[in-house]
């Protein structure tokens, strides 16, 4: 058996978390965490002829932990625009990551194969600059002002190419292959979890297959019309 470490600031225990739920429901995986010095780690025994798999995973979590948890709070501290309430704002910097998550995430995990200790602030800080600075300059072109119908028209426009198809059912999101999605829970926070989902898959089109809350049923009506289905 060998062991393989993942550890950041102990404030983002949520990103650990989200890392040991992926390696831990694998067979034959032992998964650990422990805080020390206000840091959190995952300690992950495989065996040896699994030891590339495991880290692969591993790899994969730390891009979508860079690319939508940090990226979250990254736009979070620099990005009020006036005229949206809280789940706006949400659904606003939702909106922004879902938009170049593919590319960032295919860029992080390049970096990763450069590395063998997975700390994932210090990666971030110390190899993830270039990502930084395109961030800052997006961040600054946001507008000081946005309406909700702006919102709605920049949600539309953001993902009327997305060739994408999710499924929603009993208030969890799959994707084409029937995996479920999952990427909210790098975020929190009060907005419903399924809608969060949807923005963060990156999708152009939804089919519904159970009855939606009324929440639910409103957001997709509003933000993606013509380009979701109800089949129940």
């Amino acid at each position: 058996m060998e062991k393989i470490k993942v550890s950041d600031k102990e404030a983002n225990c949520l990103y650990i978390a989200y890392a040991a739920e992926a390696v831990g429901n694998m067979n034959r995986r032992s998964v650990e965490i422990s805080f020390s010095d206000e840091r959190v780690q995952l300690a992950v025994e495989t065996p040896r002829e699994e030891v590339e798999k495991t880290k692969a995973i591993l790899a994969d979590c730390i891009a979508e932990i860079v690319c939508i948890g940090y990226k979250y709070n990254f736009f979070s501290e620099r990005v009020h625009p006036a005229g949206l309430d809280k789940e706006g704002h949400d659904l606003l910097i939702s909106s922004i990551i879902a938009a170049d998550f593919e590319e960032e995430f295919r860029y992080a995990r390049m970096r990763l194969k450069e590395i063998d200790v997975y700390t994932i602030d210090g990666f971030f800080d110390f190899r993830m600059q270039a990502l930084r600075d395109k961030w800052k300059g997006v961040a600054a072109c946001v507008p000081e002002f946005f309406s909700q119908s702006q919102l709605v028209d920049f949600v539309q426009y953001l993902f009327s190419n997305s060739k994408k198809k999710i499924f929603l059912k009993n208030g969890k999101v799959y994707d084409w292959r029937c995996r479920r999605l999952h990427r909210s829970a790098l975020i929190g926070g009060d907005m419903d979890t399924a809608i969060r989902e949807i923005i963060l898959s990156g999708a152009g089109k939804i089919e519904c297959l159970s009855v939606l809350s009324p929440e639910q049923e409103n957001f997709l009506r509003r933000y993606y019309a013509d380009r979701v289905e109800f089949s129940y």
